[in-house]
């Protein structure tokens, strides 16, 4: 008894590697062995197999059992052994898979998906744009980063969590941002101040720049800023893109006021109903603006801009430069028709 107990903690304490290919090894061994005690009754190595899983696993459906002796002493020892061993092992499978799953939620877990979305400081806004993502495209992944948060604070089978300083270094490699698609910095809601405010913003916009130009990469960041007329400090921090909310509401509110209607236009194009704003690569040999506009209008596309350069509808005989994104305006049939 004593013996068996000090074999059972011996089990227990083995790494995952180990007591994996030891009950690898007592399976293979056992079907081999069986065949080799019983061949009139195991007549393949498989149908050792079979009796072995079956054994281990305490199904026991009895269509093969030996019929010897010798048989039934091996078949004995094969129960005792390996149902301990089998026990052992996946009680440790699934305690490995409820510390990763722990350790997700947790955010400590270092990602390894490529093209993925990556949103810094967890807020409201952050939560209707995380929606919105995942609502209109089926394949995006994201990747939270957030040190208040305890766990994860959005629940979806594809969005991550990392726990931890956005500035740090450590923190954006094991959200592998070098790997994201775009990077979106959300101004905090915990500060007392938009100089507060936009200046963390700052401060994790430069950390990830800093990081970045370090590994010779360029990743595109977007920054959410809380005051505008602060958008001149961000000038060094060669972030790609600046969002508003606070002017552009205001500006949206005035244009309403004057323009009956204008606020459902704009809320059509971000909130995903009717019309939408995509944008497309220029893989149609389009030579210029004029040519491109011919053929969406044709698809009931309305092209709009090249990046943020409206003036293209002034220009439309000018060339398409090679690294153009064309910014247009319809449904989602016609995108995809597209």
């Amino acid at each position: 008894m004593i013996f068996f107990r000090k074999l059972f903690f011996k089990a227990v304490h083995m790494s995952n590697w180990t007591l994996f290919f030891t009950t690898f090894s007592l399976i293979l061994f056992s079907s081999f062995f069986v065949y080799y005690l019983e061949p009139q009754t195991f007549v393949t190595p498989f149908e050792g197999l079979w009796w072995t899983m079956t054994t281990v696993v305490t199904v026991g459906y009895g269509d093969v059992s030996p019929a010897t002796v010798g048989g039934k002493v091996f078949a004995m020892l094969l129960y005792i052994f390996g149902i301990g061993l089998m026990t052992v092992l996946i009680g440790k499978i699934i305690d490995t898979l409820s510390v990763r799953k722990r350790m997700k939620e947790e955010g400590r877990l270092t990602i390894t998906r490529e093209q993925h979305i990556l949103l810094i400081n967890w807020t409201n806004r952050a939560r209707i744009a995380l929606t919105e993502l995942l609502d209109t495209f089926p394949d995006v992944h994201a990747v939270i980063i957030d040190e208040t948060a305890d766990k994860i604070p959005f629940l979806h089978e594809r969005v991550d969590f990392v726990k931890g300083a956005p500035a740090s270094e450590q923190t954006l490699k094991q959200a592998n941002f070098l790997q994201a698609k775009s990077i979106m910095i959300f101004s905090p809601d915990h500060t007392i101040s938009a100089s507060t405010a936009d200046g963390l913003t700052l401060l994790i916009a430069s950390g990830i720049e800093a990081a970045a130009k370090k590994y010779g990469v360029n990743v595109y960041t977007i920054c959410e800023v809380a005051d505008s007329h602060h958008l001149s400090a961000f000038s060094h921090a060669n972030v790609e893109e600046f969002i508003t909310p606070n002017d552009t509401a205001a500006h949206l509110a005035a244009r309403s006021i004057l323009f009956n209607g204008s606020s459902e236009i704009i809320r059509q194009l971000t909130c995903h109903e009717g019309f939408d704003l995509y944008h497309i690569e220029n893989k149609s040999g389009w030579q210029t603006y004029r040519d491109a506009k011919r053929m969406l209008d044709e698809k009931g596309i309305l092209l709009v801009a090249n990046h943020h350069d409206f003036s293209i509808i002034q220009n439309l005989d000018e060339p398409i430069p090679k690294n153009a994104r064309l910014f247009i305006i319809c449904d989602e049939e016609a995108y995809s028709k597209l």
